[in-house]
């Protein structure tokens, strides 16, 4: 089992891993739908390429940046329910559902991705950076805004992620995972705004409030993740 966990954690830093990696994000994504039924160019398609972007990068520079064991916590967390789905399906009425192609690959995923960090703490034993030296005024304020709109559950997973970036030394991951989770729903705020136009239909104030705190959020973020790029950071 050692040497398997290995192996696998030399591969999972390698060119090859990268790849992988780059092809879990995409699949994640469900790009190949996309590109068979590409949806109609508006503010909501914008807002997902942009995030699809997003993640890629943030998953790209950590393994760039030897941090794979980042990035594959990353997409172990996107990947976390594929278990209970697939044993869901495994003993539904139709249990032949749980080997189709989405529910088993996502399967797949999730134990490659589990290996991968499963070796790094076993065998690399990562330092954890000072949260004191990384924490900024752009992650605070997009943890009120994430709160205010999704409440305290949802708000504490993503900032498990983020602090799990900050921990292993990563700023620049963590400001891209909060704009990653940032981009999609400002995106969809702006779109029912100009739909509502459209069609001459009243306006939700919690739409806009949506807007307005989640672009603040975002241009912070994005103020801070081009300057952190910019003093080389990791």
């Amino acid at each position: 089992m050692k040497a398997f966990l290995l192996a696998l954690k030399q591969f999972a830093a390698s060119i090859l891993g990268t790849i992988v990696v780059v092809l879990i994000v995409l699949w994640h994504w469900d790009i190949l739908g996309m590109i068979q039924n590409f949806p109609p160019i508006n503010f909501m398609t914008i807002g997902r390429l942009l995030a699809l972007a997003t993640l890629l990068f943030v998953i790209i520079w950590s393994q760039l940046k030897s941090k794979a064991l980042l990035s594959h916590g990353i997409l172990l967390y996107l990947f976390a329910s594929a278990l209970s789905g697939f044993i869901s399906a495994l003993f539904s009425n139709t249990p032949s559902s749980a080997f189709d192609g989405s529910t088993f690959v996502n399967l797949l995923i999730m134990l490659y991705t589990l290996g991968v960090v499963a070796a790094y703490l076993l065998y690399d034993r990562p330092k954890t950076a000072s949260l004191s030296t990384l924490v900024s005024l752009p992650l605070l304020i997009f943890a009120i805004v994430y709160y205010l709109r999704v409440g305290f559950n949802s708000t504490l997973l993503v900032m498990l992620v983020v602090t799990l970036a900050l921990l292993l030394g990563s700023k620049v991951a963590a400001l891209g995972y909060a704009m990653y989770v940032t981009i999609s729903p400002l995106f969809m705020a702006l779109h029912t705004i100009v739909q509502a136009f459209s069609n001459n239909t009243g306006q939700s104030f919690n739409v806009w409030f949506s807007l307005v705190t989640l672009a603040i959020a975002l241009v912070f973020l994005t103020m801070e993740f081009v300057k952190s790029i910019q003093r080389n950071e990791t």
